[in-house]
This record gives structure tokens, sequence and C-alpha cells, in this order.
């Protein structure tokens, strides 16, 4: 104990009086690890309350319930419920209907409508209707069964006007508006809490009758009395209909939220990248104290200071960074987790599945992750400035103050270890990924990282070695010792540089990756969605396309004129495993007609005799990647109790959202298979100019819905230009929270740069002021110190530059095609690049001002006479 008082009173009088006589530049590092850490705070925050809504709505949705029937592809009929009920272990068998709707003319105010037996259902969800003291709570909930045309409404869902309790509202569903009675207010607890309380309970007759699906449930929902064994399951299972299956409800959960999940790692991975170039922030400042105070480090040696001591000293400093930083995070995580929340989530429900985040929670294991991470890495920063320290002989004491010996490093030897980590990361990021997690392009990108900053000491060596004599001619002297001064810096300059190449790299590689997606996406949308109207059921991507469109609407697309093609299809959401895709069976041969496929291993001329002739099926580059079944291997499946077992004819490019892939399938051989010729949705595809048919669109839309009143029929159509522009508005706001946590990255690293010409200039004070006193004029420092600057930054532009390319394979080709299935067409945006590392230049040059200013503060004379 009296050791660690000791300790603490040295640290006190030694290193943080040091900190508290050097304010700005101390401030300076602790925002900038205090930045890192409310980045990496606020995505995991905001990721974790989307996944939390995620499983809070999927739990109480599925409340108790051991198994569920289902019939993938199609509804099951409501009659299995008795029969179900007559085995003696079954304790209740609740069917269970769902769709989205909303108050009729907002469709942005969608919420989930949820059909139930409020006799068969008690079991197995919980839900109240009003406060404790409420008569709402008196309402009996026969009431619901036995009035038609009620609902009970969830507290988010109340926020539309007109729908309070004891009010009508008109909600637009698959069969258009109909009235309904509110009958009381879900609380925000079992039901009352999916989708953050967006949500409405109706009995299963009220619900049947509003989307015409009377006989048909979406599923049915089992629980076993005490005691069922799994030969009970089994009996189930072996009298089951044709076409129906038993799955464990927590098997969709799992596709989802793994879907979610991988999303939230990559943010968390860029997000930490602030976190990492924050790092280097400890390290230069630790590194000049170290440096520049030997000569009292010597001093405490000679009075019987151990030099483990010594090393706990500066050590310890980077314990100070990591928790003050850490606090500092504190603030600016709430300020920014707020409004990162609502990107994140709107992304995610674009992307893979719908959620609604109501509240955000703060997880205790995210504030320790958070803290841990942040005291971790500006600890690793500390280490080997410590250990330098703690070879400081006893003797230099008795040395002038200022000798600072020069450290024994030999940036060869590390240029040499630099390029052998940046070959090795290619092939080590080959590997495959544990459980979809690309572990190993994580990895090979952090080798990338650490190889190209560790060729920055060589690389400024080499500059400052032969390159002095051209900046004579260029810049004169200022210019060239500037230049002297790069190749005699050491490791302190390399460092600032190497966070720079970092964050230049993830911008580079980022650019790249965005720009090849976007012009993939658009190559896709030109070549595959060419339709000039798209029909479908009103909510129909929220619904997943379960409802179909009416029969007199596809009788009335029949008898279009000759001059546009209507092509049906029939969209199913289905699952491989844990894998959720998308079965679509369309008109190949209208589709041929007007649009086509980006295949990858296939040519579409030699496959499509026997694609057309319904003797196989092509599949999505997501689906391959996710369940493997690529080229020569068979799809099976059991769809609307058919089996299907074809080849995998090829692969293609689709870059769809909502699921793990689609696979395609003719139109007519499905229908002469299952039986079932209705349609999800249609696309019409006309002739003419790109204007003419655009204008022709929008006249039969408008003759469309004259036919079809919205009041009656529940039809939403989309001119297809107006589609074409959504997939890539989708598109640019997915990337809107990387371009935040990019541009973060570069701030810090700006941050950086102008903390190293800080402490450079001070370390230098007494040199730069010697060249004061023999002339040199304070334009003459101001130049030297901006030509430092520009050297350091081009370096790190240009080496970035290629970390970035080399990352940007990594990204497109590795990590996306594991976590997300897909690959792009490699781009570059060679104008966007020219515009902003010129910008990027100038904003490095800015942060050379406080350096160039901070030189003359104290008189040249005062200087000199003082040391």
């Amino acid at each position: 104990m009296d050791q660690v008082a000791l300790f603490s009173r040295l640290w006190v009088r030694f290193s943080f009086r040091h900190l508290l006589a050097h304010p700005w530049r101390t401030l300076a590092v602790l925002f900038g690890i205090g930045l890192g850490a409310a980045v990496f705070t606020s995505v995991r925050l905001a990721s974790d309350a989307s996944i939390g809504s995620f499983r809070v709505s999927v739990e109480a949705l599925s409340g108790k319930a051991q198994w569920t029937l289902a019939c993938p592809g199609g509804r099951v009929p409501e009659g299995i419920v008795a029969d179900l009920m007559r085995y003696p272990a079954v304790q209740t068998a609740s069917p269970f209907l769902s769709t989205y709707v909303h108050p009729a003319g907002k469709v942005a105010e969608a919420f989930l409508l949820i059909g139930i037996d409020p006799i068969l259902d008690r079991p197995l969800r919980t839900w109240r209707t009003g406060a404790a003291d409420s008569p709402e709570r008196s309402l009996p909930w026969l009431k619901l069964m036995t009035e038609p045309n009620t609902l009970l409404v969830g507290e988010a869902a109340l926020q539309s006007p007109g729908s309070g309790t004891g009010d009508a509202v008109e909600l637009a569903g698959p069969r258009g508006v109909k009235r309904f009675t509110v009958l009381g207010t879900l609380t925000s607890e079992g039901i009352g809490t999916v989708e953050g309380g967006r949500i409405a309970i109706a009995d299963i007759a009220t619900f049947q009758e509003f989307t015409g699906l009377a006989g048909f449930v979406d599923r049915i929902d089992l629980l076993f009395k005490p005691g069922a064994t799994d030969k009970d399951v089994d009996a189930v299972r072996a009298n089951l209909p044709r076409g129906a299956v038993l799955e464990r409800p927590s098997e969709s959960a799992e596709s989802g939220e793994g879907m979610i999940r991988a999303y939230q790692l990559n943010l968390s991975v860029l997000s930490f990248v602030s976190l990492f170039v924050g790092m280097f922030l400890v390290y230069s400042l630790i590194s000049l104290h170290a440096t520049a105070r030997r000569h009292e480090v010597a001093i405490l040696r000679s009075i019987g200071s151990s030099s483990r001591m010594v090393f706990l000293l500066f050590f310890s400093e980077g314990l100070f960074f990591g928790i003050a930083g850490w606090l500092i995070a504190i603030p600016l995580s709430s300020f920014m987790v707020r409004h990162l929340l609502g990107a994140i989530s709107s992304t995610i429900s674009s992307l893979f599945v719908r959620i609604q985040v109501r509240d955000l929670t703060l997880d205790p294991w995210e504030v320790v992750l958070s803290f841990a991470l942040t005291v971790l890495v500006a600890l690793t920063a500390a280490l080997q400035p410590a250990c330098s320290v703690m070879a400081v002989p006893p003797r230099e004491a008795l040395a002038a103050r200022d000798a600072v010996v020069p450290r024994r490093t030999s940036p060869g030897r590390t240029g040499l270890l630099g390029l052998f980590l940046a070959a090795v990361s290619w092939p080590v990021s080959q590997y495959q990924g544990i459980s979809g997690v690309p572990v190993a392009g994580y990895l090979g990108t952090f080798l990338l990282f650490c190889g190209f900053s560790l060729t920055s000491p060589l690389i400024l060596r080499l500059i400052g070695s032969h390159l002095p004599p051209v900046l004579r001619r260029l810049g004169g002297e200022p210019a060239f010792l500037a230049g002297r001064f790069i190749r005699d810096s050491g490791t302190r300059i390399a460092i600032s540089v190497g966070a720079l190449i970092t964050a230049i790299a993830l911008f580079v590689s980022l650019a790249i990756m965005i720009h090849s997606f976007r012009n993939t996406v658009q190559l896709w949308v030109d070549q595959s969605i060419r339709g000039d109207l798209y029909l479908r059921s009103a909510m129909a991507d929220i619904n997943r396309y379960r409802n179909h469109l009416p029969g007199e609407v596809t009788d009335r697309l029949r008898l279009l004129p000759g001059d546009a093609d209507v092509l049906p299809y029939r969209r199913i959401y289905l699952r491989l495993g844990t894998v959720p895709y998308q079965f679509e069976a369309l008109d190949l041969r209208i589709f041929f007609r007007h649009a086509n496929l980006l295949m990858l291993d296939a040519r579409l001329d030699e496959i499509a005799p026997a694609l057309l002739g319904g003797k196989g099926v092509v599949v999505s580059e997501v689906f391959a990647s996710r369940t493997g079944l690529n080229s020569g291997k068979r799809f099976r499946a059991n769809i609307e109790g058919y089996d299907f077992d074809l080849p995998v004819l090829g692969v293609f490019r689709d870059y769809r959202t909502q699921g793990g892939g689609v696979i395609y399938y003719p139109f007519e051989h499905f229908a002469d298979r299952t039986g079932d010729p209705s349609w999800s949705g249609a696309s019409v595809y006309l002739q003419g100019s790109e204007t003419a048919r655009e204008e022709k669109a929008a006249q039969l839309r408008t003759r469309l819905l004259s036919d079809f009143p919205p009041e009656r029929y529940a039809l939403q159509m989309t001119l297809g230009s107006e589609l074409r522009r959504a997939i890539l508005r989708i598109f640019d706001e997915t990337f809107a929270v990387t371009s935040v946590l990019l541009l973060i990255a570069l701030i810090v690293a700006a941050l950086g740069m102008t903390t190293t010409l800080t402490v450079l200039v001070l370390e230098r004070t007494r040199q730069i002021h010697t060249i004061t006193a023999t002339g040199a004029g304070h334009g003459q420092i101001r130049a030297m110190i901006f030509w430092e600057a520009l050297l350091m930054t081009l370096v790190g532009e240009v080496v970035g530059l290629g970390c970035g390319f080399a990352l940007s394979h990594i990204l497109i080709f590795v990590i996306n095609r594991q976590s997300f299935g897909w690959t792009f067409l490699y781009g570059v945006d060679w104008f966007a690049l020219a515009m902003s590392l010129p910008l990027i230049l100038v904003a490095s040059l800015l942060s050379a001002i406080p350096a160039a200013q901070l030189v003359f503060r104290q008189s040249p004379a005062l200087v000199l006479r003082e040391h």
C-alpha cells in the first residue's frame, strides 16, 4: 500500500504536472482518443438497439410457442387447428395471421395488424389494455370476438389522429379500406412491445374478412403439454398435410438477427478505425515525453528509482489517456448515438428486416467493452515508449540537459517487415469466415494497415536523403531544411504519417468500393429492371408479397393493347436452413425480350433453352455464396406442397435487399406444377423512346387507378423511372453512415498531424530560435514548418493511396462476399479521388498553422538564455 501511495505521489508530480504544463497538446490527444471511443460506442449502442428491437418483437410474437406449423410459400388451411387439438399432448394450437396496414392516406405510418383467436392464444401470448385503474382494463377479451371490426391498438399506433380509444379509424389493407373501432390501448408489455408499439390486434374472423383470407391462416403456433416427448412431436409431424412443415420459431429469428449482426460487425470494425487512428496520437505524445525527458528520467534513476518504476510512470500515462478519453467519449456518444440510431435502423429496415426502434437502452456489456478497448488501445500505444525509456542509464543525469539520444531503429528492417506484412495480407484474407464473420478478411486488413504504416520510416528516410537538393530549388532553404528534418525525425513523424496512411487508405478503399457498388447496381438496374410500370399489392414489400393481385386486375392486364408486354411474376419468401431467400417465378420469355441477367459463371444463351423449358433454375450470387449452391448443384425445396428438385444452371448478379438471394424459375412451369396461377405482381413493358414510354406508363397508371379505385383495391403502381431512382436512393442512404465514420477518421488523422507538428516544434524550440537568431525571418520559419507538413502529407497520401487500392480488393472480393454474399464490378472514380486528395492535403496544411504560430510565442533571446 505504501508503494502504491508513493507511486501515486510521484506520478502526480512527475507525469500529471507535466501534462498540465502543456494543456493544448494534452487536450488534443484526449479529444482524439475520446472522439474515436465515442464513434465506436455510439455505433455499437445504435446497432444493439436495432438488434434488441428485432429480438423483442420476434419473442413477443412467438410467445411461448414451441413449434410452428406452416406451408412454405403458401398459407395453412384453418381446419388443421381442430385436427391438432385432438392430439392428447397438444395444449393449444393457435392460428396466427399478420399483415401491415396503414391509416387510409398515410402509407408512411404503416403498422403491424395481427389476427388471433383470443381463446386459443391465451396460453401463448400476453397482452393487456389500459392502466391498472383504467376502465379499459375492465373490457373483457370477449368483446374483441363478439363485436365485429374492432381493434386493440399499440401505444405508438395511437399517434395517428382519429385512432384513440372508442374512435373509428379507417385502415387500408390488401382488399381496400375498411372502418374499425378502437376498443383500447395495448400497454408496453407482451405483444404491445412489438415494433415499438406499432401494432394492433384483431379477432381472427375480423382479420380474415378484412383481408379476404377466409379459411386460411399464415401459421399455427403449437404449445405442448408438460411432459410431452419427442415422440409426441413426431406423431404430429407424421400426420401433417402435404406441404406443411414443423419448425422452431427461433429459426426465423436467427436468420434475421444473423444478417443484422453481420452489418453491425462491419460498422463496428469501421468505427474502430477512428479509435485505432487515435492510438497514434497517444503514441506520438508519450514518445515525445519519453525522448524529451530523458534527462529527468536519468535523475530519477540516479536517486534510486528502478527501471520498472520509470516504465510504470510512462505506461500509466497511456492509462490516463485511455480513462480520461473514455470519460470525454461519454457526452460525445450520447450526442452521436441519437443521430446514428435513425440512420442505422433505417438501413437495416431497407436491407434486411423491418424494425422500429422506440427506446435506446444502455447495455452494461457495451459500456465495459468500450471502456476496455479504449484503455487497451491507449496502453498499447504507450507500451513501446515506456519500454524504451527503461534503458536510460543514470549517467545521463551528468550530460547536457538538451542531449537526446536518438533511437536506434533501422528504417530498412522496419520497411522490409512492413512489405512482408502487406504481401501476406491478401493470402491471409482468403481463408473462409467463421459463422459468416470474415475474420480472415479483417485480419488481412489489419496486416495491410500495419504493413504500409511500417514502410513510412523508410520512405521518409529516402525522401529526406535524396530530395532536399530538389526541394531547395523549389522552395529555397526552408524546403531544404524541412527535407533534412524529415530524414532525421525518427519514428515520431513516421507514427503520424502511419495514422494518415490508415485514414487515407480507408478513405480510398471505401470510395472505390462505394463507386464500384453504385456503378454495378446502376448496371443491374439498367439491365434487369427495365419495366415501365410495376404493379403489386399495397405494401407488398413489407408484407413479403403474401397478398396476390385480385383476379379482376390480372384479367384487365391481359387485355392491354399489343404494344404492351405484361410480365407476371410470383414472389415467395422461403428459407434454406437459416438462410432466407426469394423464389421468383416469372415469365422469362418476356423478361429476356426486354431485360437481361448479369451472369457470373455461365453464358445466358447457352443455358436459356433449359431454363425456359423449366429444366433448371438460376440463382443469385448472394444465394450461391450463402448456401454453397452454385452451378452444377441441385436446388431442392417444397413449395406450396410440391417438391422441386432442379439443377442450378448458372449464377447471376442481383442486389435486391430483404433476404439471402433470389432464384428464378419460369412462371408457366411453376403454375403447371403447383396449379396456382396467381400473380404477386406484374411488370409492364411499353414501346417507343424513353420519354414516350414514361408518358404512356403514367397514362396507363391513371386509367388503372380509375378502373380499380384505392378504396376497393389496395394496389401500388410505380413508374419504372421512379422505381429505379428509389433503388439508387436506398443505396445512397445505405452508405450515409459509412461516409460519416470515414469523415471522423480523417478528422482524427488531421488532429494527429496537428499534434505531431506541434510537439516537433516544441521539441526543436532551441534549434528553431537559433536559426531565427542567425537571420532567418518568421516567414521562412513558417515556410519550413509548412514544407514539413507538405512532405508528411504527400507521403501519407501516396502510401495511403497504394494501401487503399489493396484494401479495396479485400473489401470488395472478401469482406463483402463473406458478410453479405455479393461482389461488384471493380471500378475507380478517378475524378473523385483527384478532387478529394488535394482537399485532404489542404486540410493537413491548415493543421500546421497552430504549430507555426506556437514557435513565435517567446523571443529567441529569452529561449537561448534559458537553454
